[in-house]
């Protein structure tokens, strides 16, 4: 499998404080958590979740649970908190099955990670993304569930040209000096968001359906980055999360 591009350090520093789940999507989550797993004790790996802050709330809201933090970056791991419960996994999401292969979790969480997983091109990248979710179900134990929280680009005309658009600019080495100037900080490397019909898709054709949806939909106040947005054929941008369960592969 291709391996997934790495962010410059100075470029990992903006993910290091700060927890982009917000406090509305993490006490959805949360209960959708505690209504499947009544007595609070279950097993979890956080995909790509750095410094640890999704898990350390978790691992607060649930005394008796026990969670893994999953990342390719050194820097984000160190920035973990010390927690018994907590393990530090470091390792690319394209290795986790590998690196985890006897371990089983009840739940495995890509909490706005899986936009991050980029290829050299934006078809590699859909499979490296499609690969990430594909080892997460290798590693459920019964009855487990994937959680995929992501910002959502839904288009106006084309469900899913926004998101290929933005990762066409990101991912340019020629324009990431524009780019970065407009405040993208993953310029150069690429970002690739979705909207939330293609990650369903993406979901039935590896086998996971959504069992509940919940999405916090943006509102844009800077007027030039809504006209930008409107160019771009953005119809709606939200962050959402998909509680998904495994279930028989669609077949093409």
């Amino acid at each position: 499998m291709a391996a997934v591009r790495k962010l410059a350090d100075n470029q990992l520093q903006t993910f290091s404080h700060r927890d982009y789940v917000t406090d509305s999507l993490f006490d959805g989550i949360a209960k959708t958590v505690g209504e499947n797993f009544k007595d609070g004790d279950f097993s979890f790996l956080d995909v790509g979740g750095g410094p640890g802050l999704f898990t350390d709330r978790l691992l607060e809201r649930f005394p008796k649970s026990r969670g893994a933090v999953l990342d390719n970056s050194e820097l984000l791991l160190s920035e973990n908190t010390s927690n018994v419960r907590k393990q530090l996994v470091l390792a690319s999401a394209t290795d986790m099955a590998a690196k985890l292969e006897d371990r089983r979790f009840d739940i495995i969480f890509f909490n706005l990670s899986l936009h991050h997983f980029i290829g050299k091109t934006y078809s590699e990248t859909r499979r490296i993304q499609r690969n990430a979710l594909t080892q997460a179900v290798s590693l459920l134990a019964p009855g487990g569930r994937v959680v995929v929280t992501e910002n959502l680009y839904d288009g106006i005309v084309i469900d899913n040209l926004p998101g290929w658009l933005v990762y066409t600019l990101t991912a340019s080495g020629f324009l990431a000096p524009v780019v970065k100037r407009l405040g993208a900080n993953t310029a150069g490397c690429g970002v690739c968001f979705l909207s939330a019909g293609a990650w369903r898709k993406e979901f039935r054709r590896i086998g996971l359906r959504d069992s509940k949806f919940s999405a916090d939909v943006w509102k844009e106040r800077r007027l030039w980055r809504a006209i930008c947005f409107r160019l771009m054929s953005v119809r709606s941008i939200s962050t959402g999360y998909f509680w998904l369960q495994p279930q028989p592969v669609e077949s093409n």
